[in-house]
């Protein structure tokens, strides 16, 4: 049992109020299933409910909030009563099915009630979850597999990679009920390799190429099979996957993952993020499904190798791109009606922002993955897979296993864990990210020898990796203090790269001329609501204070820190996370210097 009060809590009770405890959106969704509406424009209204299903427990596990429990609980009853005599459960028409997103959407309702399992209080309503997707899933195998139609093919989109990542529900199903054939058609996914001509599993295990090289280049699709393919792992123990997802990990951290934490400069693409961060593209990027799917697998693959790595990247992700995009504010973007003038669309309340700005842009553009619902609303792919971006961050916080427990993440708060018989608990004091200071009081209800793992964050002095403090544990505290000293960062100079085979835009000279600045986790920006102009540029010392007044519009920003200029005059700049939160102010986290 953890129970915070930092951040990270206040973003899990935000989704929880604004948005997982209204039945009335949940039944919508599954609506969509009644009406399968998805065929006639090749869409994706059918993931939204198994996206939000799967934040919803998660969040769930960390809130343990009754009424949350009892509304996801009515829903994922509610979806069970959907499916057709001989399984079938789609938001496409029967003479539109395994086409476009069809197979991507099943893969969320497999995907949701699998999650909703792991909180499921009832164990005769968990059988009935079970083979209801087990009825599911023998009919996709009905018509995709050997000697059927390619999984691959099975899709018009990205050479068919939406449709393999159903990999991932498949090898969970198999854990759930050890059949073989389940297991068996997981191989099959696999050995498809995953993109129509494109074996992406092999690439990924040659590791010659970049992620973005590979041939298929959307990036939360792209991560979407790799989570299945570790997966797999994990139940069969074939160490040839585990090279592959590794590798694809560590190829997407040194070439597409950009100091926000998110990856895709050319809309949602992997693009060579990590050279082309100060592009200035007029699109939308920074996709937040892509901030919570690379998370997500970041967690997975912290569980797999205790790499502190994937923490630093959890954290980079978490503290910057996903807290940006969180719709404190309440503001409506008007796209969608400006998309559809000649339709009376109804006002429609997002949780997040779907995309992130990196050089000078503002917030609130794009509706991501934008469907109208039969009801004249809206709703977007980001919007539902936001809340587990909490949920997984809180999760890996703190975690205990054979040989002691782990501190991932510093937020105020308690843990109560079980180690070996003996309750231990965490007491955390802390006011990070704005601070370095971590005060950590371990007590255990009797004398319980274990080792106490403290992850030294990567942008630290401290050697990466875990400081471990190994003894006999009755009532003691330990206090931490890492230095935040204030970081600047250059642009990667690069002159060519081939991409798919076109040639990329070179960064023209303005492009190069540009810093980020960090201070521990958290990116430091420009907003107009400063007094700062899109047009200014900078010449910033590493002379900084913190301010007292943390206003910023009108609310409080984590943290806002004034820079001295080399001509004296002074500059403020504030976190990453409550910048542009108006989505009417511009902001930069590049900025253009003298």
């Amino acid at each position: 049992m953890m129970q915070f009060q930092g951040v990270a809590h206040k973003t899990a009770l935000f989704f929880q109020e604004k948005q997982l405890s209204d039945p009335a959106l949940w039944a919508k969704f599954v609506d969509l299933y009644r009406s399968q509406p998805d065929g006639e424009n090749m869409g994706w209204r059918g993931e939204y409910w198994g996206k939000m299903m799967r934040g919803g427990a998660l969040v769930y596990a960390y809130t343990h909030n009754s009424q949350l429990y009892e509304i996801l609980t009515d829903s994922v009853r509610d979806m069970l009563t959907v499916a057709e005599l001989d399984g079938r459960v789609s938001t496409y028409t029967k003479d539109t099915e395994f086409d476009g997103w069809d197979l991507w959407s099943r893969k969320y309702v497999l995907l949701g009630c699998e999650y909703y399992l792991e909180i499921c209080k009832d164990e005769a309503f968990k059988q009935e979850i079970i083979a209801f997707l087990c009825n599911c899933t023998d009919y996709i195998m009905e018509s995709i597999g050997p000697d059927k139609r390619p999984i691959t093919k099975a899709s018009r989109n990205w050479l068919g990679i939406n449709s393999s990542s159903i990999l991932e529900p498949i090898v969970r199903l198999y854990k759930l009920t050890g059949r073989q054939k389940y297991l068996d058609f997981a191989k099959y996914i696999i050995d498809e390799g995953g993109a129509d001509g494109i074996n992406i599993f092999e690439l990924a295990y040659e590791n010659k190429l970049y992620p973005y090289q590979y041939g298929v280049p959307k990036a939360y699709e792209l991560i979407s099979c790799f989570e299945g393919l570790l997966e797999y792992y994990l139940v069969t123990g074939i160490e040839k996957y585990k090279v592959a997802v590794v590798n694809f990990a560590k190829a997407m951290l040194e070439s597409d993952i950009s100091i926000i934490g998110c990856s895709g400069i050319t809309h949602e693409m992997l693009d060579h993020t990590r050279t082309r961060q100060t592009v200035r593209y007029d699109g939308v990027m920074q996709e937040t499904c892509v901030t919570v799917t690379w998370m997500k697998f970041c967690s997975r693959l912290l569980e797999l190798t205790g790499e502190s790595l994937y923490a630093d990247a959890m954290e980079q992700s978490f503290y910057n791109a996903y807290l940006g995009a969180v719709n404190t504010e309440d503001r409506e973007c008007a796209y969608v009606k400006e998309r559809f003038p000649d339709l009376a669309v109804k006002a429609t309340y997002l949780p997040v922002d779907s995309y992130s700005p990196l050089t000078w842009g503002t917030r609130g553009r794009v509706v991501g993955g934008t469907q109208l619902l039969p009801d004249l609303s809206y709703y977007g792919c980001c919007a539902c897979i936001a809340s587990a971006g909490a949920g997984v961050f809180l999760r890996s916080a703190i975690t205990a296993d054979a040989e002691g427990i782990t501190v991932n993440f510093f937020e105020t708060g308690t843990a109560e864990l079980n180690w070996q018989g003996s309750k231990v608990t965490l007491s955390v004091e802390t006011n990070y990210p704005a601070d370095g200071k971590v005060k950590i009081r371990v007590q255990s209800e009797k004398p319980a020898s274990f080792t106490l793992k403290v992850r030294n964050p990567g942008w630290s002095a401290y050697p990466n990796g875990y400081t471990c403090h190994n003894k006999v544990w009755t009532d003691e505290t330990l206090e931490l203090d890492f230095p935040m000293p204030i970081t600047f960062h250059y642009p990667i100079h690069w002159e060519e790269d081939v991409l798919f085979g076109n040639t990329l835009v070179c960064h023209k000279p303005e492009e190069d001329n540009c810093i980020a600045v960090t201070r521990g986790p958290l990116v430091l920006v420009a907003d107009t609501r400063l007094g700062i102009s899109a047009e200014d540029t900078f010449a910033l010392t590493h002379t900084a204070e913190p301010c007292m007044d943390r206003t910023l519009g009108e609310t409080q920003c984590m943290l806002k820190l004034k820079f001295t200029q080399k001509d004296g005059t002074p500059v403020c700049l504030v976190d990453y996370a409550s910048a542009g939160k108006d989505w009417q102010s511009q902001m930069a986290a590049w900025l253009p210097v003298r």
